[in-house]
Parts: structure tokens; C-alpha cells; sequence
């Protein structure tokens, strides 16, 4: 019997998208197009300046991954408010 996690060259990954419920994972191009449109939004360029993403970082906390301010200079209520509604918007429009 063949094992299933081989692929011929050419042919697609294995299809085994089984998520080992200790871990967290995110597929590199749906965090590529967060980072474009966190890097594209005017909102957040008035906050963090441009490229928005060297004013962010993304943190492990247990079995979650955030983007949270980098802590570069301190924000106002206002501008953690408006980053974290910006935010969220950008990560539910990348939600797969």
C-alpha cells in the first residue's frame, strides 16, 4: 500500500489538513495578504507609520497567535481602539 503523504512531482500536497489540537497554524500566503492589507490600510499608516507591519509583531500566547503593537511608541485609547477594530475587520476578510 502506497503512503498517502507522498505526492508526485507536479501533483498537489496531500490533502491532510488534520490540525493537532495542540498546536496553532496559519497557511504563509493567507499571513502574507494580512500584512499587505494591514500595510495598505490609511488608518493604521497614520498610527504606525509605513510599512504598518514594522510597527507590529505577532506573539505565541499558549495555543493562540496574535498580532499585537510592537510597542514602539505608546498609543492612545483611540488609535488601540481603531487598530484593534482594523484589525479584526483584515483577519475575518482573510478568514478562510
Amino acid at each position: 500500500m502506497a503512503d498517502k503523504s507522498e505526492s508526485t512531482p507536479g501533483s498537489p500536497a496531500p490533502k491532510d489538513m488534520s490540525v493537532n489540537p495542540d498546536r496553532v497554524g496559519i497557511q504563509m500566503d493567507v499571513l502574507d495578504n494580512i500584512i499587505s492589507d494591514l500595510n495598505d490600510n490609511a488608518e493604521l499608516q497614520k498610527i504606525f507609520g509605513v510599512p504598518v507591519s514594522r510597527g507590529l509583531v505577532v506573539v505565541a500566547d499558549t495555543n493562540d497567535l496574535r498580532i499585537e503593537d510592537a510597542g514602539k511608541k505608546p498609543l492612545t485609547e483611540e488609535q488601540s481602539k481603531t487598530f484593534l477594530k482594523v484589525l479584526d475587520e483584515i483577519i475575518r476578510a482573510n478568514a478562510i
